[in-house]
């Protein structure tokens, strides 16, 4: 009996060490730099993070590597779906594990496992047939996968980084993406807020006449415009004033005997200064010549009388006409200093507009610079949706295997039959 036990214990050894198939394992290394590619200013993620933080992108990494979309595109790019060792319908020889799983497979046979059957099989055992993980507190990430076939596992191995590399890229430009169509979707209501803003701006100006069209104070500029004409008009008054009380002062024996003073100084008045010199001194040779009682000299004394008539009312003409320029100046000089005092007055009226349009302009100019913001956050992440900045490198390839894992068959065997 025991001879018997021994014998079968070393017959089932054998028939599990030539059954069970081959496993080969091949290995790819990758490492993951937390700190992106800084390609703008304005980085979608931030490039420099806490320690733990660093660890925990890396196990983001591993977690990618590990999704369904990752091992869905292996499982295409390869055809897994058609791998007999790895769609469900078995591979390699008959062995006991096959027998198993067959056995308590709900499937009747290989017809009852339809595409999609045969495709979640495919995704789940190449699930089963890798290992991922970050060695240590490292940045490097290992990639293992197992198979009955050295070539295989390396290329599944060396496959994964690769699409790994394509979906993070993708991941990355779906997420600059969404981040441009949110910002272009502000962009227009920002636009929007910047005109109406703007557009309160001109409309409280006009409608207050607060600035002219070259951006100074309408108030300001009439202020002192007014000084100016008030300055011109008190310098013109003084001097009518000045003229007026000079013409005052003279008379016909003052033009006559003495100097003509400037203010009343004319050409009319110089004629008649010149005709009465004529005539008196026609006079004078007269009186000599014929007596006091001649009628020639009489006839020339009343020419004379007439000429300083005619000097008298050239007097007063100047002297009517300087009355009424001064009248007008100080008239002038009065406007012009009760529109000055008006507009004094009306500058604290304006002095409050100006308080509110100002915080129009604040209001305009904020709205402005956050559209502008977002007008440039939008090219900045429209163009990042082509760069792919993810810091990750391939720092050693999967090679095929030379030896298979695990114990040798003669080893089972011989355990076998020791047992």
């Amino acid at each position: 009996l025991i001879v018997t036990t021994t014998l079968l214990g070393a017959a089932l050894g054998v028939t599990i060490a030539l059954s069970t198939p081959k496993k080969y394992e091949a290995t790819t290394e990758l490492i993951v730099d937390p700190r992106d590619l800084k390609l703008t200013d304005r980085d979608l993620t931030q490039s420099v993070v806490a320690s733990d933080a660093t660890l925990a992108i890396v196990e983001n990494q591993v977690r990618v590597l590990t999704s369904g979309t990752v091992l869905n595109k292996v499982v295409d790019k390869l055809n897994l779906v058609n791998d007999p060792e790895f769609n469900g319908q078995g591979g390699g020889g008959l062995s006991i594990m096959s027998l198993i799983r067959s056995v308590l497979s709900r499937n009747d046979g290989p017809g009852g496992v339809d595409d999609s059957r045969r495709r979640a099989l495919a995704v789940g055992n190449l699930a089963e047939s890798l290992s991922v993980e970050r060695g240590g507190k490292t940045f490097v990430i290992t990639v293992s996968a197992t198979t009955q076939n050295g070539e295989k596992s390396a290329l599944i191995a060396n496959t994964m980084t690769d699409v790994f590399l394509q979906t993070f890229g993708q991941i990355q430009s779906d997420t600059a993406g969404r981040a441009t169509d949110e910002l272009t979707a502000r962009l227009d209501e920002l636009r929007k807020g910047v005109e109406a803003a703007e557009r309160k701006v001109e409309d409280f100006r006009a409608t207050h006449d607060l600035v002219d069209a070259q951006g100074h104070l309408i108030s300001d500029d009439e202020m002192l415009k007014l000084n100016e004409q008030l300055s011109v008009a008190r310098a013109r008054t003084l001097e009518l004033n000045a003229r007026a009380a000079s013409a005052r002062s003279v008379d016909v024996n003052s033009v006559l005997t003495g100097t003509l003073p400037e203010e009343i100084n004319s050409n009319s008045m110089s004629d008649l200064r010149s005709q009465y010199a004529s005539l008196k001194h026609e006079a004078d040779r007269a009186a000599i010549r014929f007596g006091p009682r001649h009628p020639e000299l009489q006839a020339l004394n009343a020419q004379l009388a007439g000429a300083r008539d005619r000097i008298a009312s050239e007097l007063r003409r100047i002297g009517s006409s300087l009355q009424v320029d001064l009248k007008r100046a100080v008239q002038l000089e009065q406007d012009l200093a009760s529109r000055l005092a008006q507009l004094k007055v009306r500058s604290g009226d304006v002095n409050s507009d100006l308080v509110s349009m100002r915080e129009l302009e604040r209001e305009a100019t904020a709205k402005r610079s956050v559209y502008e913001q977002y007008l440039l956050r939008a090219k900045e992440t429209g163009e990042q949706k082509d760069i792919n900045t993810a810091n990750i490198n391939v720092i050693s390839k999967a090679f095929a295997p030379l030896e298979p894992n695990g114990p040798s068959r003669v080893v089972v065997a011989l355990a076998s039959l020791l047992l």
